[in-house]
């Protein structure tokens, strides 16, 4: 009814429950929800596929400890290579920064990386592949 792009959507003060977001499964709030003694923010991230024989998909959700999960100054570049069926995303941050990127992944679900900043430039390479995600 928004006309969001479909995904998964999570909400701040319940990030391990991540659901599917489209017109047949949309988010349903009740009043008594959200009040004003509660935080009642949602996240939505598409999916996007990876190009595989299995069709396995994707979808960034970021930072989950910031309220921007995803943001420009963070994430700089993100590559696909249809012929590999992976996905390079360049994330900035100061040298020798731990980051830790959560990414949802149709077969692995839920995976946690903490992308350590290169010393040089301040950037790491998060790789998302059918069988894996790593920070490189």
């Amino acid at each position: 009814m928004i006309g969001a792009q479909s995904g998964v959507i999570w909400s701040y003060d319940n990030r391990n429950m991540i659901s599917t977001f489209d017109d047949d499964n949309p988010l349903n709030i009740s009043a008594t929800q959200c009040d004003d003694l509660s935080i009642c923010l949602w996240y939505v991230s598409p999916l996007h596929p990876l190009n595989d024989i299995s069709g396995t998909q994707y979808a960034l959700l970021g930072e989950w400890n910031k309220w921007t999960a995803v943001s420009q100054q963070r994430i700089i570049s993100i590559v696909s290579d249809i012929k590999s069926s992976q996905v390079t995303i360049t994330i900035q941050g100061t040298s020798s920064e731990i980051v830790p990127i959560v990414v949802f992944h149709t077969v692995l679900l839920s995976i946690t990386v903490n992308c350590s900043m290169s010393a040089m430039n301040g950037q790491a390479h998060l790789i998302i592949s059918p069988s894996n995600v790593v920070c490189s």
